[in-house]
């Protein structure tokens, strides 16, 4: 089923050792930036809020810089991103407890902060990475993010477990302060003078429709994305309800990451001939994992929904991300216009993700919290099931021009 290994050119080494060392930062504040607005507050709700401006964020900042900023060199925006999340965790550290209230501004702040580095981020792997490296890419990026998230988390529960309160969460905060500085040193080694633009944001927006192909993609992106926040909120809310620990969080954590690392690597060899069947067993397995919270909810149970999910997801989530770019590629002017398609990109993952927080807060208003966020994680993995569908199938799609008969503005 795999393929040959490929070995990356220096630029795709560059480029893998500072996403990983911002990969540090967010192992480390992840899980525990949203922990915090859950205990500082006591609520559901404010954690949510914070999601719901982060997302935002993203969304409002991809924008503007595809229409403020098109010359921008991505490499420069992936240090100007980083430069605002080392800003904000600075002021996580000065307010404390302070920042409760400030979630929603906070959250938008972040990111905006996110959304310049992930723009210049994906920008840039499309730009520095051979077609042939990609897969191999992103099988050791996801093992690295997969091997950090089980040493950070643990590290950093620890930490507010043994330090306490609100100087542990700070002390947390200023390890991932740290790395991010650290990767914005280490990225000054990576290339790509050339900006991003070459398309307008209202024509970016049109390209789902100006290609049927890249229509099926964004709403894969946009599933993916979906989970992830479901994810993200609903499962420190579980974890949080069966435990009241801050430790238990990272070892939660660290349990389903590990079980990832030697799938993500062999995710990323896989033959694209194979791929859809990889995808099929991922999603059939976060099924699976997911299924299992309904018997039961308690700490023994979330950590086999961890191992199984963690152990499964990559099949789907590795190629799918390759897939991503080889329907850009599929557009002869692809590289001219892939400012857009990474606008596009951004827009869509979002959306899931806010679509995904705005039915939690619906279900919050009719149900108990545990119950809602078990609907919000099982709509979540029957979603997977469409991914993986669009994923396998994309191939007969690429090429597929405008969806009913539309064109780009």
């Amino acid at each position: 089923m795999s393929s040959p290994a490929v070995r990356l050119a220096s630029s795709g080494r560059r480029l893998l050792g500072s996403g990983g060392l911002v990969n540090v930062g967010l192992a480390t504040s992840n899980v525990f930036v949203s922990l915090f607005f859950y205990v500082t507050s006591g609520s559901i709700a404010r954690m949510a809020l914070y999601a719901v401006g982060r997302y935002a964020g993203l969304i409002v900042m991809s924008t503007v810089v595809m229409h403020q900023f098109p010359d921008t060199p991505p490499r420069r925006l992936f240090r100007v991103g980083l430069t605002l999340t080392a800003g904000f965790f600075c002021v996580l550290i000065v307010l404390g407890h302070r920042a409760s209230p400030l979630a929603l501004p906070l959250g938008l702040f972040n990111g905006v902060a996110a959304g310049t580095y992930w723009f210049g981020n994906n920008t840039l792997v499309y730009d520095v990475l051979r077609p042939s490296e990609r897969g191999r890419y992103y099988g050791l990026s996801f093992a690295i993010v997969s091997v950090l998230n089980v040493v950070m988390p643990l590290t950093a529960g620890f930490v507010i477990a043994r330090v306490g309160g609100e100087r542990g969460y700070a002390t947390v905060f200023s390890i991932a302060l740290v790395s991010y500085v650290a990767a914005f040193l280490a990225a000054r080694g990576l290339g790509g003078e050339r900006g991003v633009g070459g398309v307008s944001v209202r024509r970016a927006l049109a390209f789902p429709l100006a290609r049927a192909g890249w229509g099926r993609m964004t709403v894969a992106l946009a599933l993916r994305g979906y989970k992830q926040a479901a994810g993200s909120i609903g499962l420190i809310v579980l974890v949080a309800a069966a435990t009241h620990s801050s430790e238990a969080q990272g070892e939660f954590a660290a349990v389903a990451s590990l079980a990832g690392v030697g799938t993500s690597v062999l995710a990323g060899r896989v033959a694209p001939a194979h791929r859809p069947a990889a995808m099929w067993a991922g999603a059939l397995g976060f099924v699976v994992a997911t299924s299992l919270l309904f018997v039961q909810s308690d700490l023994v149970m979330l950590l086999v929904y961890g191992l199984v999910s963690g152990f499964t997801y990559p099949g789907l989530m590795v190629p799918l991300s390759s897939i991503v770019l080889e329907t850009i590629d599929g557009d002869p002017d692809g590289h001219d216009h892939r400012g857009g398609y990474i606008l596009s990109r951004e827009i869509s993952a979002n959306v899931g993700r806010l679509l995904a927080v705005g039915l939690l807060f619906v279900l919050l208003e009719v149900m108990p919290a545990t119950r809602a966020v078990l609907g919000v994680l099982a709509s979540a993995a029957g979603l997977q099931l469409v991914v993986a569908h669009l994923g396998s199938t994309a191939g007969a799609h690429v090429t597929r021009g405008p969806v009913l008969g539309s064109t780009p503005s």
